[in-house]
């Protein structure tokens, strides 16, 4: 059998590319094993499906994971990402011509890092290299992925893709859009955590709290880049409307440098107002306006005049990595998995302080770092870089 792409449908060889980005990331997890056990014809039955409109979107595994702060996770079954890169493939290009340069996440190059020396170059260049005065504003979003209305969200995607793409399958794009979108996975989920798991969690930080009209998935794709755009439109009018030129955007946590903290000031009611209007709020405790001098804390990072640190409760996450670690170490002899594991994960966050004034991080890591590792691991140091590797 001939598969051709029909006139307003995707064709086999999309799906296929899709399947390929996927599993690229997802390798060795029961679904993604399942799904190439025989993913010749899952591409070809997905494929079918997706053009005849009989696509229905599977069962998810949702989990709570505690760390940096405790949150829902919704993973989607292996067949639904392929769905999710299809999407993204079509639309991530477009996207990105539409994001400000300072609307971080999600995209090639524009990750945490990038967003910190933006943000730090920002505080610069207003206080002209800190020998002028200049104030700070942090904003963050109350329960933003839970208080996502879908019907707006929806609205909004589907009128920039028909105002921009030039793909024969919009029509598809768009059903696979709102499949996703209103997709309630909170209805038919596999737990993969006793419920008391979801006990201590706010109400506007879980699904199973919603009305069904509102709230994305955390864990999707998707909803990632959704969720930039569906602030997009704010962006731009502090940008280029309301005259802001130092704005950085991650996600939900923005962060404006002016000269004048009476301008923040009604920036703040400015913004507040265009937030009411979608059913979003400002976080109270997470909202705070200070001169440059005192910095700010962004995406895992505290920003002072002339140099940024790791912030505290990100180094205390590493720091509990490496007293399990050491545990694991002192109970028995590491397997070969388990001292890759451990190299991975220790020069990721070697890798990490090497952007930031993190001298004492490092030396305190040493002092933390159980013995039994030294007969399984070397330091290796050349200036201010510092890897572990396997010992010989």
């Amino acid at each position: 059998m001939i598969f051709n792409d029909t006139i307003d449908g995707i064709s086999l060889e999309d799906v296929i590319e899709a399947y390929f980005d996927c599993r690229h990331n997802k390798r060795n997890t029961v679904n993604q094993l399942e799904f190439e056990r025989d993913y010749e014809k899952n591409c070809i039955q997905l494929w079918r499906e997706l053009n005849q409109r009989r696509y229905e979107p599977r069962r998810s595994i949702a989990f709570v994971v505690e760390k940096p702060v405790k949150r829902e996770i919704f993973a989607a079954d292996f067949r639904d990402r392929v769905v999710h890169h299809l999407i993204a493939r079509r639309i991530y290009p477009l996207l990105e011509k539409q994001f400000l340069t300072d609307s971080y996440s999600t995209q090639k190059g524009k990750g945490t890092l990038f967003g910190v020396k933006r943000v730090e170059q920002h505080i610069w260049d207003c206080s002209r290299g800190y020998t002028r005065d200049c104030w700070i504003m942090k904003l963050d979003i109350r329960g933003f992925f839970m208080s996502i209305d879908k019907e707006i969200l929806y609205q909004q995607a589907a009128d920039f893709l028909i105002g921009r793409y030039r793909g024969c399958d919009i029509d598809l794009l768009l059903y696979m859009l709102r499949k996703t979108i209103f997709n309630r996975p909170e209805m038919n989920c596999i737990r993969k955590m006793p419920p008391r798991r979801w006990k201590d969690l706010p109400p506007n930080k879980s699904l199973f709290c919603t009305d069904g009209m509102h709230g994305l998935p955390i864990g999707n794709l998707t909803s990632q880049l959704l969720a930039l755009l569906y602030l997009d439109p704010l962006d731009h009018l502090i940008t280029e409307q309301w005259g802001f030129a130092y704005y950085g955007r991650y996600v939900d946590d923005m962060v404006i440098v002016d000269e004048s903290k009476a301008r923040l000031l009604d920036l703040k009611r400015k913004i507040e107002t265009w937030l009411c209007g979608r059913g979003l709020s400002l976080h109270p405790n997470k909202t705070y306006l200070q001169h440059c001098a005192k910095g700010v804390r962004f995406v895992g990072s505290v920003i002072k005049p002339g140099r940024k640190y790791i912030a505290s409760r990100t180094f205390a996450n590493f720091c509990r990595k490496v007293y399990h670690q050491n545990e694991l170490v002192e109970s028995h002899v590491p397997t070969d998995q388990e001292l890759f594991h451990y190299v991975a994960m220790v020069n990721s966050y070697m890798g990490m302080m090497l952007h930031y004034q993190s001298g004492r991080h490092f030396r305190r890591f040493l002092r933390l770092m159980s013995p039994g590792w030294y007969r399984h691991v070397s330091i290796l140091k050349r200036g201010r870089h510092v890897k572990l590797c396997l010992a010989a």
